[in-house]
């Protein structure tokens, strides 16, 4: 599964960009979207280069057919490496591992200048390779991520006001 999104903000790429690798704010964000025991286990760089590696307990409604892959709650490790300098672009390798979880994700982002503001490219990839059932795990942990992406979104964009 594929996912593809682009998040247009109104402030302009550096402000937006220095929430995206503040440890507070990244803390605020996934508690307050409904993660627990969230440990920000690394955020460090400056001058261009990133590294951001969060993990999270994240609820999910898991259908019958997928209990055995899935639990209500899921350990998540999210890693990225951004690169990029003031103005913007700034560019991301992102990498999610769920624990005990036989799919993988990962993609990129790009935070870039646009229209009197800026937008955050995102592109994750969702995989498993499990015969018959993977395709389902892969579609039902694509739509969970989805809506943490959206609601991600729509954290950011409140708190930047």
């Amino acid at each position: 599964m594929k996912i593809k999104v682009l998040h247009h903000y109104n402030q302009d790429v550096d402000t937006v960009f220095s929430r995206f690798h503040d440890p507070d704010f990244m803390q605020e964000k996934y508690v307050g979207i409904g993660a627990r025991n969230v440990e920000v286990l690394e955020c460090s760089g400056s001058d261009g280069a990133y590294r951001i590696k969060v993990k999270r307990e994240v609820p999910a409604d898991v259908p019958g057919l997928l209990k055995k892959f899935l639990n209500p709650w899921n350990t998540v490790v999210q890693s990225e490496h951004w690169e990029g300098k003031a103005g913007g672009p700034y560019r991301c390798q992102i990498s999610l591992e769920i624990s005990g979880v036989p799919v993988s994700l990962g993609g990129e982002m790009e935070l870039r200048t646009q229209d009197g503001g800026c937008v955050n490219d995102v592109r994750i990839e969702v995989k498993c390779g499990i015969p018959l059932v993977g395709g389902k795990l892969a579609d039902f942990v694509g739509s969970d991520a989805e809506k943490a992406i959206q609601a991600e979104y729509e954290f950011i964009r409140s708190r930047l006001g």
